[in-house]
This record gives structure tokens, C-alpha cells and sequence, in this order.
């Protein structure tokens, strides 16, 4: 455990002063790197290049090789993006953020909002998604939103600082039932990203582009047991790179029987085809780079049919 913690702190010092200085360079710059950086890792990282392609013939089956490859291309562009404009979060001033965002549909907001039931956000890495966060803890909106501790101590709690800067809450992952249920009566707006594969006992197999894709179930027993309306809210990158644009689109009508492994299923599926919806507006926005469908009855992912060619060891 020392040695581990040894490492992550050799690693963090390492790293650090690099941070610091992405956190002094002008935004434009940033998004010349990223673009520049996003075209690095696209011919490098094959792995990741070859889940990106193959996610999007499941999605897009209709797309050429060529269209495929360019998404994938902007995927990365944007993902390198947004990693090298983290720094800079945790020091910019307010109103140059606030200056660089745009709202769309702060009337469902408002609406959502009024209901003083509390609010839960369903949300997704699209374009800069820790931004998203940020913004809306700057409105003084009381935001908690639930996050995986990072492996490495030290950039996790580098990470939280940059998170809560504008007052939000950050709750783990790991037993945030309780502290969600609690900051929604005492007013909060809570945020799940929800567009990741989850399975076993948290997650519950729909329909995603077609196919069943194993999806988190928090969202859904949530709203079944808070009664707090669920609203869909999402952030782009606007061309330019260093501008944005934060969309919320009405509330989700949420089922709720009394009938609770049933609600969960139903809500579910509609919580993630709106996802879905929002991925086939936007597909060079959203991140591919994971394996949404592992797991799926009728998807295979060229690593697992490798796998399962594999010839058994011979004992002797």
C-alpha cells in the first residue's frame, strides 16, 4: 500500500508541473494542441481507434468506412481537447467562462427547478462534460453530481478541487444512493452520467442503437423513489473550439406503477434513448472510445471473437 501511494505521488509531482502550465495557456491555444494532439493519439492509438470504429459500424451501419473514420477522428480531437482545457477550469475566472457558453432551453430549466422537488440530471460525455459541471455550479444552482474515484489519490483530489470550485458537491460512486437521496431533499440538482456500460446487479440490459447495451439503473430507481423530475442536459463544442453550447431539453416523463423492477427497466429505456437521440445528432461529440456493448447477446467486439477462437492449452 505505501509503494502504491509512493508511485502515485512520484507520478503526480511528475505531472503537475505540466498542468500548471496548460492552466496558463490562452484558450485558443489549448484548442490548437488539442486538435493537433486528438490527430497524434488518432494515429497511435490503435486500440482505442479500433473500439471507436467498430462502435460506430454498430451504431451507423449505414456510414462508409471513410465517414467512420473521420468521426472517429474528431472523437479524438475533442477528447484531447477537453483533457488539456481541465487545467485551465480550476483557474479561469468566472465570468470568462461564463462568457464562452451558451444556453439553450433554460425554459425547461425553470420549469424543472420550480417544482422544488429537487432535480436529477441525466447527462453523458459529450463535447467538455466536466465543464458542463462547472457552469451550472456558477449559476449558484447547488449541484452534486456522482463520480468514480481516480486510481492515482492525488489527481483525484486535484480533480475534486477543480469540480467544486463553483460549490458543487462530489459524491462516490460507491454507496451514493443515500447521500444522492440526501442532497435532493435538501435542494441539490443531482447529475449521473449515464451513458456507460454498467452491468450485474447496478445495471439492467435495453435497447441501445438497436442492440442491448448493459446501462446503469441509478437514474431510474431514483426518480422512481425522490419523485423529483428528470431532466436531460448536455454540453457541445461549438467549431471555433473554445466556445460552447449547453443544451436542456424537457423534462423526461418518468413511469412510476408502484411496480419497481418494472419501472426501473421502462424508465431506463427511455432515459437512454434520449442518449441515443442526442449521439445521432451530435455522433463527433459523444465518447466512443469504450465498449458500450460488451456484454450484448447480439454484439461482438473483435477482441472477444479473438478470444473465443483462442485454442484451449494442451495438458500433458
Amino acid at each position: 500500500m505505501r509503494i502504491h501511494l509512493w508511485l502515485h505521488a512520484c507520478l503526480y509531482a511528475i505531472a503537475y508541473p505540466l498542468l500548471a502550465c496548460l492552466s496558463l495557456l490562452h484558450p485558443t491555444w489549448i484548442a490548437r494542441l488539442g486538435r493537433w494532439t486528438g490527430v497524434l493519439a488518432f494515429l497511435v492509438d490503435a486500440r482505442h481507434r479500433r473500439v471507436c470504429l467498430e462502435n460506430l459500424a454498430i451504431a451507423f451501419p449505414d456510414l462508409s468506412a471513410r465517414q467512420r473514420r473521420s468521426v472517429t477522428l474528431r472523437c479524438f480531437q475533442n477528447v484531447a481537447t477537453t483533457f488539456l482545457e481541465l487545467p485551465g477550469l480550476g483557474r479561469i475566472p468566472f465570468e470568462q467562462l461564463v462568457s464562452r457558453v451558451q444556453v439553450e432551453g433554460l425554459e425547461n430549466f425553470e420549469r424543472a427547478v420550480a417544482k422544488n422537488t429537487g432535480l436529477l440530471i441525466l447527462t453523458g460525455h459529450f463535447g467538455n462534460w466536466e465543464l458542463l459541471a462547472l457552469y451550472v455550479g456558477i449559476w449558484r444552482f447547488r449541484l452534486a453530481f456522482v463520480a468514480r474515484a481516480l486510481d492515482n489519490p492525488y489527481f483525484d483530489r486535484w480533480l475534486n478541487r477543480i469540480r467544486s470550485r463553483s460549490g458543487n458537491r462530489v459524491i462516490r460512486k460507491r454507496g451514493a444512493l443515500r447521500q444522492v437521496l440526501r442532497s435532493l431533499r435538501q435542494g441539490y440538482g443531482v447529475g449521473l452520467l449515464m451513458d456507460q456500460r454498467v452491468t450485474g446487479r447496478e445495471g439492467v440490459f435495453v435497447d441501445f442503437f438497436r442492440h442491448q447495451a448493459g446501462s446503469s439503473a441509478a437514474l431510474a430507481l431514483l426518480a422512481c423513489r425522490s419523485g423529483a423530475p428528470v431532466l436531460p442536459v448536455y454540453i457541445l463544442r461549438e467549431p471555433s473550439g473554445i466556445e460552447h453550447r449547453m443544451c436542456i431539453e424537457p423534462e423526461i416523463p418518468v413511469i412510476r406503477t408502484g411496480q419497481l423492477d418494472q419501472d426501473i427497466r421502462q424508465n431506463t429505456q427511455r432515459f437512454q434513448e434520449v442518449l441515443e437521440g442526442i449521439v445521432r445528432k451530435h455522433p463527433d461529440q459523444w465518447f466512443w472510445m469504450h465498449r458500450r456493448w460488451k456484454g450484448s447477446p447480439t454484439v461482438q467486439y473483435s477482441s472477444q471473437r479473438k478470444k473465443k477462437r483462442r485454442p484451449a492449452p494442451v495438458h500433458r
